[in-house]
C-alpha cells in the first residue's frame, strides 16, 4: 500500500497509475476524510465480484451482518443501479452507438427489467448495437459469461474461461433458468 499526497499524484499520476495497474493499493487522503483509492480495474473487478458472490451466498442462506446495522445493502444498490442503466437503455434514440444503431424496444426492455428483478447476482448490463442487451458475469476463477438477451424466448451464452477456452450454448429467457445457469458458472 502506497500514501500519496494529492498534489504528488496530480504532477506524477502515470506513476501512480503505473503501481496500481502492477496491484499495489494507492490511498491519496483529502480534506474532511473525503479519502480516494486508487486501485486497478482488475482489482476493481475482484472486489465488485466478491461482493455479487456474498449478495449471492446470503439470498439462499437469509443471513445477515447483524454487528453491522449501518451495511450497505451492496445487492439491492447494484439491482437498482441496474434498473436506472435499463431506464436510461429505453430511452436511447435512432443512431445512439454513432454507427447507425435503433433504440430498443418496449418489449425487450420490459423482458430483461422482468428478468434482472428476479436475478439471484446482478450483472453489469450493455446495450448491444445488435438490438439486444447483454448481462455480463465474472467468476473468483477469472471466467467471464456473457448472457445476450433479444426480442426471442432463446437467450445466447458465451463463457471465456481463465485459461482461454470457450464455449457456447442457447438457453430459454426465464429468470429461472437464468438464475440456475449463473448459479453453476459461480459453482
Amino acid at each position: 500500500m502506497v500514501v500519496a499526497k494529492q498534489m504528488d499524484v496530480r504532477s506524477n499520476i502515470k506513476k501512480y497509475f503505473d503501481l496500481a495497474y502492477d496491484g499495489e493499493t494507492v490511498i491519496v487522503p483529502r480534506k474532511q476524510d473525503k479519502n480516494v483509492v486508487i486501485i486497478s480495474e482488475e482489482e476493481y473487478r475482484r472486489l465488485d465480484q466478491l461482493r455479487r458472490v456474498a449478495a449471492y451466498r446470503s439470498s439462499f442462506t437469509g443471513e445477515t451482518d447483524k454487528k453491522k446495522p449501518d451495511k450497505v445493502d451492496t445487492y439491492g444498490n447494484v439491482k437498482n443501479r441496474n434498473m436506472e442503466k435499463l431506464s436510461i437503455i429505453s430511452n436511447l434514440k435512432d443512431n445512439w452507438n454513432g454507427n447507425g444503431a435503433a433504440p430498443f424496444t418496449k418489449k425487450l426492455i420490459e423482458k430483461v427489467v422482468d428478468i434482472v428483478d428476479k436475478l439471484l447476482i446482478q450483472p453489469e448490463i450493455f446495450p448491444t448495437a445488435l438490438g439486444t442487451i447483454q448481462l455480463e458475469f465474472d467468476n473468483s476463477r477469472r471466467d467471464h459469461m456473457e448472457l445476450e438477451i433479444g426480442e426471442r424466448d432463446e437467450a445466447e451464452i458465451f463463457i471465456v474461461y481463465y485459461n482461454g477456452e470457450e464455449s457456447f450454448e442457447k438457453i430459454a429467457v426465464s429468470a429461472e433458468t437464468i438464475n440456475r445457469r449463473v448459479g453453476d458458472f459461480y459453482g
